[in-house]
């Protein structure tokens, strides 16, 4: 039966089991937050176990699109978990499950739904937005627009009603009469106001 860990290598064993159990990437704000919510470690010591997670081959990272930096458990450490997770406290491993029941599904749908803007040179911006599932693409769409304050606005109103925008653009693709009253729509919007809501065709991040 192994010994009793020191305080440091406990913490590491909680990131590691944090993402274990989450079983999908974590970025390190989220790491960060989970830490400091639990008040297991704080900003600083969480970034550093990471650190030294990544040298020793426990924790894997991966860059995103937008630069975000995503970590997940590798095989080794996941060899080293099951090992010692028993190491970290019960009560420690039952809130570390509580808080991925709890936070899975607004996670997951962070990930899922994307929204990004950027300038490309012509003196107009293009959105990107979209809809993912298990990492297959749902919907994509890129959308050109001449102001930056536009560009926002368009991203927000995705990434706010999502549910909504994709029932709408799927159904006009697909049915007649839900494309022309889609097509009716948006001539009023745009006739009402250079900038709508229903405007947002919107594409994928």
């Amino acid at each position: 039966m192994p010994g009793r860990m020191d305080k440091l290598a406990v913490n590491k064993l909680i990131i590691m089991y944090l993402l274990y159990q989450m079983d999908m990437p974590l970025s390190t704000a989220q790491l960060v937050d989970f830490a400091a919510e639990g008040e297991y470690m704080d900003y600083f010591s969480c970034q550093q176990y990471i650190a030294q997670l990544l040298e020793s081959r426990m924790l894997d990272m991966n860059l995103t699109e937008g630069g975000s930096r995503m970590y997940s458990i590798t095989e080794d450490g996941e060899e080293v978990l099951r090992l010692f997770s028993k190491q970290i406290p019960y009560s420690v491993r039952s809130a570390v499950c509580d808080y991925v029941r709890k936070n899975k599904k607004r996670i997951k749908r962070e990930f899922e739904v994307v929204a990004n803007y950027f300038y490309n040179g012509r003196n107009d911006y293009i959105v990107k937005c979209g809809v993912y599932e298990d990492e297959t693409a749902l919907m994509e769409i890129n959308i050109s627009v001449v102001s930056k304050e536009t560009a926002k606005q368009i991203k927000k109103n995705w990434k706010e009603n999502v549910t909504a925008l994709y029932g709408k653009i799927l159904s006009a693709m697909i049915d007649e009469k839900s494309g022309e009253d889609m097509e009716k729509e948006l001539e009023q919007s745009f006739e009402n106001s250079h900038v709508s809501t229903a405007y947002c065709d919107v594409d994928e991040e």
